[in-house]
């Protein structure tokens, strides 16, 4: 009998990238529900009323946004015919 070794890859949630996703989603909601009072947002000459967990949101969004438009990615390197 031979003996095969199993290599088993962990669970998505143990990998260290998941968890810290799944913490700063944990601490982003608890920030939210904290916050449901009104706030008063002036930006420029732009004056606004809202919840403030409605502008820590749109903020994050626009946070979020701005990261996808501006991460550099590596160039696809053409793959080489072998002979």
């Amino acid at each position: 009998m031979s003996e095969q070794s199993e290599t088993k890859s962990k669970p998505w949630y143990f990998q260290p990238r998941n968890i810290a996703i799944i913490f700063i989603a944990v601490v982003f909601l608890i920030l939210i529900l904290q916050n449901m009072e009104s706030v008063l947002v002036q930006i420029l000459f732009w004056k606004a009323t809202a919840p403030a967990a409605l502008i820590y949101i749109i903020f994050a969004l626009v946070g979020f946004g701005a990261a996808k438009l501006t991460i550099r990615r590596k160039p696809k390197e053409p793959q080489s015919k072998k002979p």
